[in-house]
């Protein structure tokens, strides 16, 4: 028998038997984010499909990056998987020395969602829709803030391509999270910001925010009469998405059985229902696909980071 096919049967045969024991599963935010819940979403029911537990475990600091360095550095045997998002897959790279290379130390397995942020305002602000907005900004070169959650976060990103692509002068106000960001946005102290969909909906549906836009190429299903920027300033996009990988090396009948599983994961009703809650589209992808997404996102949020003046720290 020859040594490929014997690697084929080989391949096969671990895929058939795995899972054999629990999966852990490396979130790496803090619990009861946006990534974390959809994290937990998907491995409750991953578990159910492979009739074996999937177990998070929340690594976290340093952006995301310890959780995925735990993840590229663990035994390629699909016991131990991460489920990342953009930043430590995509943006961290362009920002922060890392221990790992989001290029070559992960086997990708399958996107699962995107999400957009949202450009809100308050409600007393003079301007009250995106074309607008841009047309104040520019009468007021250098007099509108926005907030951000530091130096190389989306939302500093975001707005630095806004200003970029709308000739709109800003200045970023660094905060420790969203949350104090929209509540200075509430109260007048500064004047926008580009916070995820997740943070921004409760305000909105509120009406302590005004929503003006929305950071993907097409609309919300939460916001569906709130544009996208990309509608008044074509190309725009930055986005935050997740998905589930694993150490380099993974079984290629593993990342098949975990693809498929995540594929059957997302046609249930109460996955779908809990996604769109949270402001999450589905997005699922094949292994190949995913990695080709990774690789681009890398040179979009290169690309953002210089745009911004980030410099790697």
């Amino acid at each position: 028998m020859s040594a490929v096919l014997m690697l084929g049967i080989g391949h096969a045969s671990a895929g058939d038997a795995y899972p054999t024991r629990p999966i852990t599963m490396i979130v790496p935010f803090a619990a009861g984010g946006n990534n974390d819940v959809s994290g937990r979403v998907l491995a409750t029911k991953l578990g159910e499909i492979l009739g074996q537990p999937v177990v998070v475990e929340n690594r976290t600091g340093a952006g995301g990056a310890i959780g995925a360095g735990a993840v590229a550095t663990a035994a390629p045997d699909g016991y131990t998987l991460g489920f990342l998002s953009s930043g430590p897959l995509a943006a961290n790279v362009s920002i922060s020395k890392l221990s790992y290379d989001p290029r070559k130390d992960f086997t990708a397995i399958a996107r699962f969602t995107v999400s957009p942020s949202v450009l809100v305002v308050a409600p007393s602000f003079p301007a009250q829709t995106l074309e607008a907005f841009i047309a104040y900004g520019k009468q007021k070169p250098g007099e509108l803030n926005y907030g951000t959650a530091g130096q190389g976060s989306s939302p500093h990103l975001a707005g630095a391509l806004f200003e970029s692509m709308s000739g709109v002068a800003m200045m970023p106000i660094a905060y420790k999270g969203g949350a104090p960001a929209l509540t200075d946005v509430m109260s007048g102290q500064i004047e926008t910001a580009f916070n995820p969909i997740l943070e921004v909906m409760p305000q909105v549906n509120a009406g302590k925010l005004k929503a003006l836009a929305v950071t993907t190429t097409t609309r919300s299903s939460l916001l569906p009469d709130v544009p996208a920027i990309s509608e008044q300033l074509p190309g725009f996009e930055v986005l935050t998405w997740n998905g589930l990988v694993g150490p380099a090396g993974l079984s290629p009948a593993i990342v098949e059985k975990l693809n498929s599983a995540v594929r059957e994961a997302i046609k249930d009703p109460s996955v779908l229902a809990r996604l769109k809650e949270l402001g999450l589209e589905v997005a699922i992808s094949s292994p190949t696909e995913f990695q080709a997404y990774i690789d681009e996102q890398i040179e979009h949020f290169a690309k953002l980071a210089r745009i911004a003046k980030v410099e790697i720290n």
